[in-house]
C-alpha cells in the first residue's frame, strides 16, 4: 500500500509541476516517473520496426516460408483416405 501511495504522491507532484511549468510559458521536463510498462514498450518498439525492415531478418522469414511451403506441398503431411 505505501508503494502505491508514494506512486500517487509522485504523480499528483509531477502534475502540479507541469501546471507551473505552463503558467510560466516553458516547456515541462520529462515524466520523472515514467510507466514502467511504456518504457518497456519503447524499447522494444525499435526492434519490432526492424523486424519489417532488415534485410537479414527478411531473408530468414523467407526461408521460413518456404520450408513450410515445402512441407505442406511436399509431401510430408499425411494424405487422407
Amino acid at each position: 500500500m505505501e508503494y502505491r501511495k508514494e506512486a500517487k504522491e509522485k504523480k499528483k507532484a509531477y502534475a502540479r509541476l507541469k501546471q507551473i511549468v505552463r503558467l510560466q510559458g516553458t516547456k515541462p521536463p520529462p515524466n520523472p516517473y515514467p510507466s514502467a510498462i511504456k518504457e518497456r514498450q519503447s524499447l522494444e518498439r525499435k526492434l519490432v520496426r526492424e523486424r519489417f525492415s532488415n534485410p537479414k531478418i527478411l531473408k530468414i522469414v523467407e526461408k521460413m516460408k518456404e520450408a513450410k511451403r515445402a512441407e505442406r506441398y511436399g509431401g510430408t503431411v499425411g494424405t487422407e483416405f
